[in-house]
């Protein structure tokens, strides 16, 4: 009988990540070629090349790789691709206004990747600083940006973020 809670740690000498020629990641683990392969954090803000999990497009769970800066330099540039792919979250560089109405908040940013509005209830439950020391921005439909150095804002985003933390 197998535990559908056992997790698997893949040995960093038996996996080594390659793209087809789709540009598609594949795995091969212990031998055995695993075809259009994705990647995800286990632990995105505390451990982002920590604990990293290989699934198949099914959502099988392959295993996970304790440090990508274990695996050979070529399946560590793949896995890094792969993550920055996937981890596409907006820099904010500046906070244009935060404001509430009964109910809701809205934070306008301006972020590296253009101008992004964030929506949500309780505005507390949805500002994390990581242990980094960034601080991540939440929306009600998940959507995310950083503010990576509160000390790099202008005098009024400082004023806005100072209504909320």
């Amino acid at each position: 009988m197998t535990d559908d809670f056992s997790i698997t740690l893949l040995d960093s000498k038996d996996v080594s990540f390659v793209r087809d020629r789709g540009g598609l990641l594949t795995a091969h683990i212990q031998n055995k070629q695993h075809k259009e392969i994705y990647i995800y954090r286990t632990f995105p803000y505390s451990k982002p090349y920590e604990y990293i999990s290989v699934r198949t497009k099914d959502d099988e769970e392959l295993g996970i790789i304790k440090d990508i800066s274990d695996l050979d330099r070529q399946s560590e540039q793949e896995v890094l691709q792969e993550l920055r792919l996937r981890y596409v979250v907006p820099v904010v560089t500046r906070i244009a206004s935060i404001k509430e109405v009964p109910g809701l908040w809205t934070i306008e940013l301006e972020t590296d990747r253009g101008n992004v509005s964030l929506l949500m209830r309780n505005v507390h439950e949805h500002i994390q600083q990581t242990p980094s020391g960034s601080i991540v921005i939440t929306d009600m439909e998940g959507r995310r940006c950083e503010l990576r150095d509160i000390n790099l804002l202008d005098k009024h985003s400082l004023r806005e973020l100072n209504k909320v933390i």
